[in-house]
Protein backbone atom coordinates (compact mmCIF):
# COMPACT_ATOMS: atom_id res chain seq x y z
CA UNK A 1 0.00 0.00 0.00
CA UNK A 2 1.19 3.98 -0.93
CA UNK A 3 0.96 6.57 0.84
CA UNK A 4 0.66 9.41 -1.02
CA UNK A 5 2.43 12.74 0.11
CA UNK A 6 3.43 15.63 -1.41
CA UNK A 7 6.64 17.42 -0.11
CA UNK A 8 5.46 20.55 0.34
CA UNK A 9 8.02 21.98 3.05
CA UNK A 10 11.83 21.91 1.46
CA UNK A 11 13.12 20.72 5.11
CA UNK A 12 10.96 17.46 5.17
CA UNK A 13 12.56 14.47 4.34
CA UNK A 14 11.56 12.35 1.19
CA UNK A 15 9.95 9.03 1.32
CA UNK A 16 11.33 6.22 -1.14
CA UNK A 17 9.25 3.04 -1.82
CA UNK A 18 9.13 0.05 -4.22
CA UNK A 19 6.84 -2.08 -5.98
CA UNK A 20 7.63 -4.94 -8.44
CA UNK A 21 5.02 -5.84 -11.01
CA UNK A 22 5.51 -9.88 -12.02
CA UNK A 23 3.69 -11.83 -14.81
CA UNK A 24 4.10 -15.32 -15.56
CA UNK A 25 3.26 -16.79 -18.62
CA UNK A 26 4.60 -20.09 -20.69
CA UNK A 27 5.44 -19.94 -24.28
CA UNK A 28 7.02 -22.28 -27.10
CA UNK A 29 10.74 -22.70 -26.87
CA UNK A 30 12.49 -24.36 -29.72
CA UNK A 31 9.91 -24.56 -32.12
CA UNK A 32 10.87 -26.83 -34.75
CA UNK A 33 8.98 -29.10 -37.60
CA UNK A 34 9.03 -32.13 -35.33
CA UNK A 35 8.66 -30.72 -31.61
CA UNK A 36 8.22 -27.81 -29.63
CA UNK A 37 7.71 -27.30 -25.95
CA UNK A 38 6.10 -24.71 -23.45
CA UNK A 39 8.64 -22.91 -21.61
CA UNK A 40 7.70 -20.33 -18.18
CA UNK A 41 8.77 -16.76 -18.66
CA UNK A 42 8.78 -14.43 -16.07
CA UNK A 43 8.65 -10.75 -16.64
CA UNK A 44 9.39 -8.17 -13.84
CA UNK A 45 9.20 -4.76 -13.57
CA UNK A 46 10.19 -2.66 -10.59
CA UNK A 47 8.31 0.90 -10.18
CA UNK A 48 9.64 3.54 -7.74
CA UNK A 49 8.14 6.09 -6.24
CA UNK A 50 8.71 9.12 -4.58
CA UNK A 51 6.44 9.89 -2.02
CA UNK A 52 3.79 8.00 -3.49
CA UNK A 53 4.65 9.74 -6.57
CA UNK A 54 5.63 6.96 -9.48
CA UNK A 55 8.57 7.71 -10.87
CA UNK A 56 8.74 7.53 -14.88
CA UNK A 57 8.47 3.94 -16.58
CA UNK A 58 10.48 4.77 -19.87
CA UNK A 59 13.37 4.33 -17.83
CA UNK A 60 14.35 1.58 -15.78
CA UNK A 61 16.07 1.54 -11.74
CA UNK A 62 19.86 0.32 -12.13
CA UNK A 63 19.90 -1.38 -8.87
CA UNK A 64 23.82 -1.83 -8.47
CA UNK A 65 24.14 1.86 -9.34
CA UNK A 66 21.93 2.58 -6.67
CA UNK A 67 23.82 0.08 -4.30
CA UNK A 68 27.09 2.02 -5.16
CA UNK A 69 25.76 5.08 -4.28
CA UNK A 70 24.81 4.00 -0.69
CA UNK A 71 28.38 3.17 0.05
CA UNK A 72 30.10 6.55 -1.85
CA UNK A 73 28.65 9.40 -2.74
CA UNK A 74 28.93 10.74 -6.07
CA UNK A 75 27.15 10.96 -9.77
CA UNK A 76 25.46 7.65 -10.64
CA UNK A 77 23.61 6.70 -13.93
CA UNK A 78 20.98 5.02 -11.49
CA UNK A 79 17.87 4.89 -14.56
CA UNK A 80 18.75 4.00 -18.11
CA UNK A 81 16.43 3.35 -21.08
CA UNK A 82 14.09 0.35 -21.28
CA UNK A 83 16.36 -0.86 -24.45
CA UNK A 84 19.17 -1.14 -21.36
CA UNK A 85 21.95 1.37 -23.27
CA UNK A 86 21.87 4.32 -20.72
CA UNK A 87 22.83 6.99 -23.54
CA UNK A 88 19.64 5.63 -25.18
CA UNK A 89 17.39 7.61 -22.59
CA UNK A 90 18.56 7.39 -18.61
CA UNK A 91 20.06 10.14 -16.48
CA UNK A 92 22.23 10.63 -13.87
CA UNK A 93 21.68 11.37 -10.24
CA UNK A 94 24.06 12.92 -8.14
CA UNK A 95 23.73 11.20 -4.87
CA UNK A 96 25.37 13.01 -1.43
CA UNK A 97 25.71 11.78 1.88
CA UNK A 98 25.42 13.59 5.36
CA UNK A 99 25.36 11.64 8.40
CA UNK A 100 21.77 11.42 9.20
CA UNK A 101 20.70 11.65 5.53
CA UNK A 102 21.42 11.20 1.38
CA UNK A 103 20.82 13.52 -1.20
CA UNK A 104 19.42 12.99 -4.63
CA UNK A 105 19.85 15.69 -7.58
CA UNK A 106 18.36 14.06 -10.94
CA UNK A 107 19.19 15.74 -13.90
CA UNK A 108 15.26 15.36 -14.87
CA UNK A 109 12.06 15.18 -13.43
CA UNK A 110 11.93 11.58 -12.24
CA UNK A 111 7.96 11.50 -12.45
CA UNK A 112 5.53 9.52 -14.32
CA UNK A 113 3.14 12.32 -14.38
CA UNK A 114 5.20 15.29 -15.60
CA UNK A 115 2.39 17.45 -13.89
CA UNK A 116 4.26 16.56 -10.16
CA UNK A 117 5.00 19.74 -8.88
CA UNK A 118 8.67 19.33 -7.82
CA UNK A 119 12.69 20.16 -7.44
CA UNK A 120 14.51 17.40 -9.09
CA UNK A 121 16.32 17.51 -5.25
CA UNK A 122 15.70 14.90 -2.64
CA UNK A 123 16.46 14.04 0.89
CA UNK A 124 16.24 10.57 2.41
CA UNK A 125 16.95 9.70 5.97
CA UNK A 126 18.92 6.43 6.30
CA UNK A 127 16.35 4.91 8.39
CA UNK A 128 14.49 5.47 5.04
CA UNK A 129 16.79 4.15 2.79
CA UNK A 130 17.17 1.10 5.15
CA UNK A 131 13.50 0.41 4.90
CA UNK A 132 13.47 0.71 1.19
CA UNK A 133 16.47 -1.39 0.88
CA UNK A 134 14.76 -3.76 3.17
CA UNK A 135 11.38 -3.62 0.77
CA UNK A 136 13.89 -4.03 -2.46
CA UNK A 137 15.37 -7.17 -0.93
CA UNK A 138 11.81 -8.74 0.23
CA UNK A 139 10.27 -8.24 -3.39
CA UNK A 140 13.72 -10.04 -5.14
CA UNK A 141 13.25 -12.95 -2.46
CA UNK A 142 9.54 -13.29 -3.57
CA UNK A 143 10.44 -13.44 -7.12
CA UNK A 144 13.47 -15.61 -6.59
CA UNK A 145 11.44 -17.78 -5.13
CA UNK A 146 8.54 -17.64 -7.80
CA UNK A 147 11.82 -18.46 -10.28
CA UNK A 148 13.29 -21.12 -8.44
CA UNK A 149 9.86 -23.11 -8.55
CA UNK A 150 9.66 -22.16 -12.32
CA UNK A 151 13.19 -24.10 -12.49
CA UNK A 152 14.66 -20.29 -13.77
CA UNK A 153 17.90 -19.21 -12.44
CA UNK A 154 17.73 -15.77 -9.88
CA UNK A 155 20.58 -13.41 -10.99
CA UNK A 156 20.96 -10.82 -8.39
CA UNK A 157 22.69 -11.16 -5.28
CA UNK A 158 20.48 -10.15 -2.62
CA UNK A 159 22.93 -11.40 0.37
CA UNK A 160 24.90 -8.72 -0.86
CA UNK A 161 22.11 -6.16 -0.29
CA UNK A 162 22.18 -7.05 3.01
CA UNK A 163 25.49 -6.73 3.71
CA UNK A 164 25.04 -2.93 2.45
CA UNK A 165 21.91 -2.63 5.07
CA UNK A 166 24.13 -3.87 7.60
CA UNK A 167 27.20 -1.91 6.45
CA UNK A 168 24.52 1.71 6.66
CA UNK A 169 23.41 0.54 10.26
CA UNK A 170 27.18 0.24 11.32
CA UNK A 171 27.90 3.66 10.18
CA UNK A 172 24.96 5.20 11.58
CA UNK A 173 26.16 3.93 15.43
Amino acid sequence: MKTFLNKVDENRLDVLSVDMEIDIRKEYKNITRHSGRMVPVIDWRIALYINGNKLGEDEVFVEDEFLKSLIIPGKYPMFTCTCGIFGCGGYYVEVSHEDDRLFWLTEQSPFKEQLVKTSNKFAFSWDQIIIFLEELIHKFDDLKSIMITYGLKFQYDVERYREIIKEIKERAN
